[in-house]
């Protein structure tokens, strides 16, 4: 079995999933029933990494009512959970799929209570210390005490994130992976004072040099959508650059594909797999879920089968 991995998906969504065949604002629709399930990003995050073999622990904030529906869910699927129970109610993600495109309304996420931070802290120092594995996903709900979590050791453990705000404070202690899109990529690059000069070839390799020689991160990895997927790292003081284009597919439904490229690495990561390989893994990954309509319906044989195709397509960047 893979080594246990402690995700912190704090803002859960009830997630309501309308499947059109056509969609123009302004107009009214008459839509089909909703198909209803537990969602959010460490919750797609931990689904894929259970489906790839992983072995997930998904701590999380639940409300009464949507809280109740997603602890039972993934209950009765097998993922086990740690939550700490609140009294707003959990927000509604409602997202409308048509053609591809995937338009999303979400609900402000629940104000946390005092006592509610500290049932938090309780419970996370239950898995604290004897977790090795701790990847952070998304964002934290309102009025959550950031400093519980800064001021946590980090000694003997392999932190991954994928979040952008509130995380300095983890990026300065070291991390064994930076996940983040392009957009949130803007604004890491803005806090730290890095120009960002786009229109220039030399774009990617002066700004990620830049990034890797202030933060300890081990490895920075930036997710674009349709365009390559580029990762950087030092080795042995040597900057090393990658990029990988994702092939065209027939989308289905692509939410949570940046959660699934995250599950990805950390498979890979937990088996060993060298940089290039989790590269190729997490890429592919990605794309398989965007063929299916859930996380959970995740193909393996298809995860494996653009491995093949997507691994010969490795580009170095920065030479």
């Amino acid at each position: 079995m893979q080594r246990e991995t402690l995700i912190l998906g704090l803002n859960p969504a009830w997630q309501r999933l309308f499947v059109v065949d056509k969609f123009t604002p302004g107009t009214v629709h008459r839509l089909p029933r909703a198909q209803e399930f537990a969602s959010g990003k460490g919750i797609n995050c931990g689904r894929v990494l259970q489906c790839l073999g992983g072995n997930p622990v998904l701590m999380h904030f639940l409300g009464s009512g949507n809280g109740t529906r997603i602890f039972d869910e993934l209950s009765a699927n097998g993922v086990q959970q740690a939550p700490v129970w609140i009294h707003e109610p959990t927000r509604v993600c409602t997202t409308i799929v048509c053609d591809g495109d995937t338009t999303e309304l979400i609900e402000p996420s629940p104000v946390l209570a005092e006592a509610e931070n500290n049932d938090f802290i309780q419970t996370l120092n239950n898995y604290w210390h004897t977790t090795q594995c701790v990847a952070l996903c998304g964002s934290f709900p309102q009025s959550f005490n950031v400093d519980l979590i800064n001021s946590l050791d980090f000694t003997g453990k392999s932190i991954f994130v994928d979040a952008i705000n509130n995380i300095d404070a983890w990026l300065e202690k070291g991390v064994e992976l930076l996940k983040i899109n392009s957009l949130e990529y803007s604004k890491l690059l803005e806090r730290m004072g890095i120009p960002q000069v786009k229109s220039s070839p030399q774009f990617w390799k002066m700004t990620a040099m830049a990034v890797l020689e202030r933060l300890p991160i081990r490895n920075l990895v930036i997710t674009d959508e349709d365009a390559p997927v580029r990762a950087f790292r030092f080795v042995e003081k040597k900057f090393q650059g990658l990029q990988l284009q994702p092939p065209e597919i027939q989308v289905r439904n692509d939410i949570g594909a940046g959660d699934s490229f995250f599950a990805g690495w950390l498979y890979a990561d937990a088996e060993g797999m060298d940089f290039e390989e989790c590269l190729v893994k997490a890429t592919a990954v990605a794309v398989a879920r965007c063929e299916v309509d859930r996380p959970w319906n995740l193909n393996l044989a298809r995860v494996a089968e653009l491995e093949g195709l997507l691994a010969p397509t490795l580009e170095k960047l920065g030479d």
